[in-house]
């Protein structure tokens, strides 16, 4: 199949591609994402038939080219709106990470007085250092290097991060 023929085809279900963007849209991604989803499905569902021909196959073994567009169309909109649902419940996850932190963050700084170390709060929270930082770092504290540009350890970070510990310097 020559471009000028794939260019062709694209057009041709162009109107088509917004259709079924409309149909799939369920309110978690703007139309526009949808859309642009939908052309992405068309591309790729052009060029899966462009290759099937290509491959010199029998006029009976040919892909359905409607049938094979549509689902091309349809699986790239549901390709975004399971990676989107992925991304909103590692959003909630992180939300509620970063919440049970700071909440046992000021309930450790009440019990011992001053602020805990990121020993404290990994014990507490039952979670290593490293996912504690990582937390913290999500949050966006900012988690200094070394002189041989490795990550510093938990216990150098939270020492060398007086604002954590609600010192001043």
């Amino acid at each position: 199949m020559n471009d000028r023929v794939k260019s062709d085809l694209i057009e041709e279900f162009m109107d088509r591609a917004l259709e079924i963007a409309l149909e799939m849209d369920n309110g978690t991604l703007p139309v526009e994402d949808l859309t642009q989803e939908a052309y992405l499905g068309l591309v790729t569902g052009v060029e899966a038939i462009s290759r099937a021909e290509e491959g010199d196959l029998d006029a009976a073994d040919r892909l359905p080219i409607r049938e094979t567009i549509e689902d091309a169309i349809r699986m790239q909109i549901r390709a975004a709106l399971a990676s989107w649902a992925d991304a909103e419940a590692r959003d909630r996850e992180l939300i509620a990470r970063a919440e049970l932190l700071n909440t046992v963050v000021d309930n450790l700084a009440r019990e011992l007085g001053m602020k805990p170390t990121v020993d404290e709060i990994a014990n507490a929270m039952k979670l290593s250092q490293e996912t504690v930082m990582e937390i913290m770092k999500l949050m966006g504290e900012t988690i200094p290097e070394d002189e041989e540009g490795e990550r510093a350890s938990a216990a150098d970070f939270w020492i060398n991060n007086p604002d954590l510990r609600g010192l001043r310097s």
